[in-house]
């Protein structure tokens, strides 16, 4: 289809000037008015510059579905186009029987115009009709009106032509059917292949119990912020008590919570932020802010996890220890991520020493409804 538009597209780029200049003498020295002469040769010249654009524009498609719409485009700007070049020679007056250079010229360019665009049309049978047929009919008419031997011995002529461009087309549109059917099919694998490879980088990037990025998906948000001026504000999160979870009430219930974590973190960050699930119990959260804001990040994290969840007949509190840093111009956030970390394991050791319980038992609240 590119092939059509490309051919297309250079032939009459360069036939344009061409046409225009051996038109419009031949109907002047054949007799014609110098102002139809004007009118024929500009609405060749605009048919033929609008057939020109379709055909750009058509190249600039990047679907089918739009290849075939400016096809059947450029099919309806064709169709004027071969009409204008099949009836000019019907313009120049001539007596009966006689045969003036002029008029023969006329209709030898006519079939000149359809045996062009016998290569053309190879790509897309109805394309190569749309400007063929108009030609050959415009020339038997032409013929018709002249009369004469000439006319007589023309007209029949161009009708064979006309016929065997039929049959040949026969073949064309069946190799096109081919070609449509090979490019639909290709297409389909394309989008196949884009959505197999979009899925991949999902699965890649994901945390598939709780749809939060991973640590693959956190280093390539970390990664795509490297080199920016961007303020980012780093929250490390890790559930208190929840080793217990999955040994009184089973890993069923456990991966219950971590998915109601993971959907109460991913309310709570914007989308131009990640949240991230990074193994077990634990999450992080980088979240790009306003160096002149407070975006209470850590406070807004801790109030949505430490509501109660409700799993089954289940209620569970939860504490949760976090770790927050904001950096600094010229930070780096995988160092932030890491400083976070720490902070959270720091708060997480002292709030066990002011409550004397072990970590596994820390800020476990469960009731059963």
């Amino acid at each position: 289809m590119e092939a059509s538009f490309s051919s297309i597209k250079r032939t009459l780029r360069l036939g344009l000037l061409t046409a225009a200049v051996v038109i419009s003498a031949l109907l002047i020295t054949g007799g014609v008015s110098v102002a139809l002469s004007v009118v024929v040769v500009t609405a060749m010249v605009v048919s033929r510059t609008v057939a020109a654009w379709t055909a750009s524009e058509g190249l600039k498609a990047t679907t089918f579905d739009e290849q075939l719409m400016w096809t059947k485009r450029l099919e309806y700007a064709l169709v004027p186009m071969g009409t204008l070049s099949g009836f000019a020679p019907s313009l120049v007056p001539m007596a009966e029987g006689d045969i003036t250079p002029q008029w023969f010229g006329l209709l030898v360019c006519a079939v000149a115009v359809v045996a062009a665009n016998v290569l053309l049309g190879y790509g897309r049978s109805t394309t190569f009709l749309a400007l063929a047929v108009p030609v050959v009919i415009g020339t038997v008419v032409s013929a018709a009106l002249v009369g004469g031997i000439f006319g007589l011995a023309f007209g029949p002529g161009a009708v064979l032509v006309g016929v065997i461009l039929m049959l040949d087309n026969r073949e064309a549109g069946a190799m096109f059917r081919d070609a449509r059917q090979f490019e639909e099919k290709n297409a389909n694998l394309v989008n196949e292949l884009r959505h197999a490879n979009k899925n991949l980088d999902h699965q890649v990037h994901t945390d598939s119990l709780t749809g939060l990025h991973n640590r693959a998906g956190l280093r390539r948000f970390v990664e795509g912020l490297t080199g920016t001026d961007e303020i980012v504000e780093v929250a490390y999160v890790d559930l208190d008590g929840f080793k217990a979870v999955n040994d009184e009430h089973g890993h069923d219930v456990g991966d219950a919570v971590l998915a109601a974590v993971g959907e109460r973190l991913d309310a709570v960050v914007r989308s131009t932020d990640c949240a991230a699930r990074l193994g077990g119990d634990e999450f992080a959260v980088v979240a790009v802010v306003d160096p002149d804001h407070d975006s209470k990040l850590v406070p807004r994290i801790r109030q949505a996890l430490e509501r109660p969840m409700h799993v089954g007949s289940l209620e569970l509190c939860l504490g949760v220890s976090i770790g927050g840093r904001r950096s600094e111009h010229g930070d780096d956030i995988g160092r932030m991520i890491r400083l976070a970390d720490a902070a959270m394991y720091e708060q997480k050791r002292a709030r066990r020493r002011e409550s004397g319980q072990d970590e596994d038992s820390l800020s476990l609240d469960v009731s059963t409804s």
